[in-house]
């Protein structure tokens, strides 16, 4: 009995100190599996988080490269009339020096036009805008303009009619381009179509394009009806006329580092205050410069800098885009901002055709 009892108290289980040892080992064991885990976990994030920024920012240039490809197709090589400072006053680019109008182009270049909340040492970011035609409206023809009646000078606001069911495909807001043979050209929007032969261009455009018909010859709307042997600012509509509906668009970079693409007009079915519409593109751009090649091989930040805008911008031959954007990673309260660069080329090879 003696014998039976010795042996039981020798199989006494884990005293209290080797418990102890045993958590304490167990804990930091897991507690490095854990600081790995983590490891793991903040790598495969900020490696995701780098791609994702990469793919929009590739994105994002490609949106810019494809209205470059569009450039000029289908547009005027002189470039459509608008009302003077019109161009500075969406891209905020300098105004000219001078009270001429404005001649709205395949491309305008804006150089080193604005800053953002995430510039650095100084420097602004650029604009870029095109104009380019919609092929797909009127089944891809212009349209024919008869007349612009004198007896809407009543409403001092131009009044185009066409052939019946000439503008069947019209709608209020169009951004249209007029043309006539002897080369006047200007860039308007539709404000009513009243009947399915008939383009109303009143005062109240929301882009304040249309200009007014009782005006002096420097401001009046060159689309004012010639009249008493005048032909001065005024179209003879008897020598041919065309409408063409073209697009509008630009690229800049908003105050809080968001790339967004511009369009103008062309908002079919909605109010004037949603003509001008913003679509983010890329977010967090520190900058977004524009490089112009030319046709002699030179390549410059600005075409028009040397005052030859805006036929110059008829001899740009490549368009180099070039974003910034932060990419910002996040964990266990630090943050770490890496830039990612992304450059590409696009040919403009529309800018030198024209179709009827």
């Amino acid at each position: 009995m003696e014998h039976l009892a010795k042996n039981k108290n020798h199989q006494a289980g884990f005293s209290l100190l080797e418990m102890i040892i045993a958590i304490t080992v167990f804990l930091i064991v897991m507690s490095a599996v854990y600081g790995l885990l983590q490891i793991g976990i903040i790598s495969r994030n900020t490696i995701n988080s780098r791609s994702e920024t990469i793919t929009n920012a590739r994105a994002a240039v490609n949106s810019v490269g494809k209205d470059v490809v569009n450039a000029g197709l289908g547009f005027t090589r002189v470039g459509g009339i608008v009302p003077d400072d019109f161009v500075s006053q969406y891209l905020n680019i300098p105004n000219d020096n001078g009270p001429e109008r404005d001649l709205l182009t395949a491309i305008i270049a804006g150089n080193n036009v604005r800053e953002s909340d995430l510039s650095v040492n100084g420097i602004k970011n650029d604009v870029i805008a095109f104009g380019f035609r919609d092929l797909q409206f009127n089944g891809g023809s212009s349209i024919t303009v008869s007349d612009a009646p004198i007896a809407s000078i009543l409403n001092n606001s131009v009044v185009l009619k066409t052939p019946p069911g000439g503008c069947a495909n019209c709608n209020q807001y169009d951004l249209f381009l007029v043309e006539s043979t002897d080369g006047k050209q200007a860039v308007v929007m539709a404000t009513a179509i009243p009947d399915t032969n008939t383009i109303v261009l009143g005062q109240d455009d929301p882009l304040n394009l249309n200009q007014a018909v009782i005006e002096n010859s420097n401001n009046r709307s060159i689309l004012t009806k010639c009249i008493l042997g005048n032909t001065v600012n005024c179209i003879n509509y008897s020598t041919g006329v065309t409408v063409k509906k073209v697009y509008w668009i630009s690229f800049s970079v908003e105050a809080d580092g968001t790339l967004v693409r511009t369009t103008y007009g062309n908002n079919t079915g909605a109010p004037a205050s949603e003509q001008i519409q913003k679509h983010p593109i890329a977010n967090g751009v520190q900058n977004f410069q524009v490089r112009y090649l030319m046709q002699d091989g030179t390549i410059t930040e600005d075409p028009s800098q040397n005052g030859d805008f805006p036929m110059k911008m008829n001899e740009v031959v490549q368009v180099e885009i070039t974003l910034t954007i932060q990419s910002a990673n996040g964990e266990v309260g630090i943050v770490n901002t890496e830039l990612i660069n992304v450059t590409s080329t696009f040919s403009t090879r529309n800018l030198r055709y024209d179709i009827e």
